[in-house]
């Protein structure tokens, strides 16, 4: 049995540049000097705008005594989300401190928080090169990974936990380890993570960690209330949420899951009001959800098998293809840990290795189930919802084939 859990996208490749060209100058080249004229070649001069750092540095004071004053200025700006600032002031430090890890840690920050991740990352890994044990850069680097603003896939939560995990390992023998808030954080990070990665268990492990340290953290218990909601434990998840709310009111994703968690628990009225309460509060992130009749739905499914190749489409014969609103709770539990409910798609049947037919088990019929509430809840736009129902439909039939997760994903069928 195997289930599709949405698409992931990878981080952006590091942009390509060309090599440099030594500069020849008209004079020693003997050459007429080229006008800059679009249209002929040449590219025309280009100039960043650049925020200027808003700090006075001492007219007297030494390289370091600047640079400590860059780094304050620059932690000021990215505490007001002023990050192009930030990242001048950063800059600007590490420009006469090039070996301060926390000059490139603050770079990364700003960098980041201006959406310009490649940068960041670099700015993160020379920070992480130059002391690959800094407490503050492995939970920086970490939530960068973890919770960055682009589409995140598997690798880089492996890489956002490994970083938390070792921030945690690091805390438990530095002298820094009574600093409860830095250690909550980690643990926090890591339960994320975990929960990404489909370990909701091992999740909830870390979250009362963090719970432990710092009871009253909104974003521990909603992150608690993910888990639980993952492991198909609805009631519980409903009164973690409820003290997750209690605290931060105003939290859209708190307000979305206790929603998913009402709905599972039959309490829809309830459950509609709390998932147009999260959309209402996050609008430009959230979006109500994309349904269609069952009917359409059906024409879906019915124009991605008559694309099928005669021979694909003759091992769907005698198949069933199921559409259901959500995953019945027999299905999530039949696997340990369980299915989250929010999966997209369920093949039932055996799941084998390698480009072949499955065989079934004596008196067993596989099936493929897909979920409409979840699948329309997965894109924004009606047209994505013709590409996520083909997506998850053939991604279930290669597991009927076959294939198994780690096949599908090496074929970009995440």
């Amino acid at each position: 049995m195997a289930a599709c859990t949405g698409s992931e996208a990878a981080l952006p490749a590091m942009p390509a540049r060309a090599p440099a060209t030594p500069a020849v100058t008209a004079a020693a080249s003997g050459a007429k000097p080229t006008a800059h004229v679009e249209g002929h070649g040449v590219r025309p001069h280009r100039e960043e705008v650049v925020v200027e750092c808003p700090v006075k540095l001492p007219q007297n004071g030494d390289d370091e005594a600047r640079a400590a004053a860059l780094l304050e200025a620059a932690n000021k700006q990215l505490g007001a989300s002023a990050y192009a600032a930030a990242w001048t002031c950063a800059d600007r430090a590490a420009d006469l401190s090039p070996a301060s890890v926390e000059a490139h840690h603050l770079r990364g920050a700003a960098l980041a928080g201006m959406g310009r991740d490649a940068d960041a990352q670099l700015a993160y890994s020379l920070a992480l090169a130059l002391d690959p044990d800094d407490i503050e850069t492995l939970r920086a680097v970490a939530d960068f990974y973890i919770n960055g603003k682009g589409d995140r896939g598997r690798d880089a939560l492996r890489l956002g936990l490994e970083l938390a995990q070792r921030g945690s390992r690091r805390m438990a023998v530095a002298r820094r380890r009574r600093n409860p808030p830095l250690a909550a954080d980690l643990a926090v990070l890591e339960a994320q993570a975990l929960n990404d990665l489909g370990r909701s268990d091992e999740a909830l492990t870390r979250i009362d960690a963090a719970l432990k340290l710092a009871p009253g953290r909104g974003d521990a218990l909603h992150e608690k209330g993910v888990a639980l909601f993952d492991l198909s434990r609805f009631s519980e998840a409903k009164a973690t949420l409820a003290r997750a709310l209690a605290i931060q009111p105003d939290d859209a994703y708190s307000h979305q899951m206790m929603g998913l968690t009402l709905e599972q628990l039959g309490e829809q009225p309830a459950a509609d009001r709390e998932l147009s309460r999260a959309v209402e509060l996050a609008p430009s992130d959230l979006s109500p959800a994309v349904l269609v009749t069952v009917a359409e739905f059906k024409k879906e499914i019915a124009d991605v098998l008559a694309g099928l190749p005669a021979e694909r489409h003759a091992k769907l014969r005698g198949v069933p293809i199921e559409v259901v609103d959500l995953p019945d709770r027999a299905d999530l539990t039949a696997v340990s840990p369980p299915f989250p409910p929010t999966i997209l798609g369920l093949y039932r049947g055996p799941v084998g290795h390698g480009p072949h037919v499955a065989q079934i088990a004596e008196g067993e019929t596989p099936s493929i189930v897909l979920y409409r509430k979840n699948l329309a809840r997965a894109v924004k736009t009606r047209a994505e919802l013709s590409e996520q129902i083909r997506d998850t439909l053939l991604h279930e039939i290669g597991h009927l084939e076959g294939l198994d997760e780690d096949d599908l994903r090496r074929r970009g069928m995440e």
